[in-house]
């Protein structure tokens, strides 16, 4: 199957749309579908979360790893900081979880301003018409972010998985009792009106985000939680 690839780095409606016009010869495929969600995904936590630089890299030999990119967190924390006073809010030096010792970001972004590096991000796809992500899909994640992450860069990288459909109540309980810092974003898959032209501007949205307890303790005060609720993101 004959398969034209559209990557870049940043992803708007207008690339989608020339995608999905690239490839309408094969629209119906799962291949089609996955990297039309890919697509989508990219150009969500672009706009939505400001993470940068995204590349595509899945394929046959990804280990699970769809798009890797470079969070700036620095740039949420310091609009919401200038709306809700987050540098005034007690940050802990450390935390501990899993026997791990956690420092907050808060306070690197506190100390070093626009100076602090970027997260870098594993992101993995799934595009999931009816089924939920299961236990082993999150499971193997652990590896994923083991094998990809070396453990001088592990303390300055996250994993997202981001999903069509929303977490079960014991997926959750897994993905809080992992070593690693996890978010789940559920994106919607772009929606086909009664014409069978894809609706880019008005769907495959994020609809929801969600921090695993490592997570939590790693971002607390970062301001991402107001950043997103307040839909700031429309304010850059």
């Amino acid at each position: 199957m004959k398969f034209i690839w559209c990557v870049k780095r940043h992803i708007h409606n207008d690339t989608i749309r020339s995608f999905i016009e690239l490839n309408k010869l094969i629209a119906h495929s799962t291949l089609f579908q996955g990297n039309l969600y890919e697509h989508v995904v990219m150009r969500e936590v672009q706009n939505k979360l400001l993470i940068d630089n995204i590349e595509k890299i899945g394929g046959a030999h990804d280990g699970g790893v769809d798009l890797q990119g470079l969070w700036s967190v620095h740039e949420i924390y310091s609009r919401v900081n200038k709306v809700i006073p987050l540098s005034d809010r007690k940050t802990p030096r450390k935390e501990k979880l899993h026997g791990t010792s956690i420092t907050p970001l808060a306070l690197k972004l506190a100390e070093k301003g626009s100076e602090s590096k970027p997260l870098n991000v594993l992101i993995q796809c799934k595009a999931f018409s009816t089924s939920k992500v299961a236990l082993k899909e999150l499971r193997e994640l652990v590896g994923t972010f083991f094998s990809k992450v070396s453990s001088k860069n592990r303390r300055s990288s996250v994993i997202m998985m981001c999903s069509t459909q929303l977490l079960t109540k014991h997926a959750i309980d897994l993905i809080n009792g992992l070593p690693i810092p996890l978010m789940y974003l559920r994106i919607e898959q772009l929606k086909q009106m009664e014409n069978g032209q894809y609706d880019v501007d008005n769907s495959g949205k994020l609809v929801s985000y969600y921090e695993n307890v490592y997570a939590r303790k790693l971002l607390q005060n970062c301001g991402i939680d107001e950043w997103l609720k307040l839909e700031m993101y429309h304010d850059k």
